[in-house]
């Protein structure tokens, strides 16, 4: 009767036992072959008297049921990604919009590299053209500057001649005078005349003869030569064409 009454202990013991290696060959590999487990249910049927131990100690041998347990989460949690970073799939720059983002701005940003350097280069011609322009400008300035000193200068030169020219003409007798004023360029008559003294001048066209004096008071009054000392137009010089 002993025996009956803690038989469904043993068979309680025996499965727990059971549950517990089976956990134990899942989760950490457990006994190496399944011959043990009929080993030990033998013993514990063989050996009545340790039912009670062994019940205590299958009571005892569910606590560890948890570290398995404990240990297959800590397996699970340890396939998880680790806290801060990223999923595989959406570290930065790993997704393909991402990608297509950053060659769009790295394209955008070559374009951009691109046109400032072409501005950088238009800007140094247009800053050499100007120096070349600034350049042929001041030789310009200075070619001229130069030509209106010579002109000056010229002008300088002709003066003190007329005025030495004047002089001798007005230490001259009037009538030594008129005799070369007869014969003088009409031009240069005109510039003589208007630097001699009136009164000088007076007494040499007195002594001149008429025509040349007529010529002279003409272009003293009207700054221009005479009607029939003026250059004909070319049309006159044509030959003329014959009829038959």
């Amino acid at each position: 009767m002993t025996s009956l009454r803690l038989f469904p202990t043993l068979l309680l013991a025996a499965s727990a036992l059971l549950g517990v290696k089976v956990l134990a060959i899942v989760f950490d590999g457990g006994l190496s072959a399944p011959s043990s487990i009929g080993v030990a249910m033998a013993q514990d049927a063989g050996a009545p008297a340790q039912v009670q131990g062994d019940a205590a100690g299958s009571d005892g041998d569910q606590n560890p049921q948890a570290m398995p347990a404990g240990d297959a989460a800590s397996s699970d949690g340890g396939d998880d990604t680790a806290p801060g970073s990223l999923p595989e799939g959406l570290e930065l720059g790993s997704s393909i919009a991402e990608r297509k983002v950053l060659e769009s701005l790295s394209g955008r940003r070559r374009e951009l590299d691109k046109r400032e350097k072409q501005f950088e280069l238009r800007q140094q011609l247009l800053q050499q053209t100007e120096d070349r322009l600034q350049k042929k400008v001041d030789e310009m300035s200075a070619l001229e500057a130069s030509i209106k000193a010579m002109r000056e200068e010229q002008e300088k030169k002709e003066q003190e001649e007329l005025r030495g020219l004047v002089t001798m003409y007005e230490s001259m007798k009037p009538k030594d005078a008129a005799r070369i004023f007869d014969r003088l360029d009409l031009d240069i008559l005109l510039k003589v005349s208007r630097a001699m003294k009136p009164r000088k001048m007076a007494d040499v066209m007195a002594k001149m003869s008429p025509e040349v004096s007529e010529r002279l008071t003409v272009a003293l009054v009207t700054g221009r030569k005479p009607r029939d000392e003026q250059p004909k137009p070319a049309v006159e010089a044509l030959p003329k064409i014959m009829g038959n």
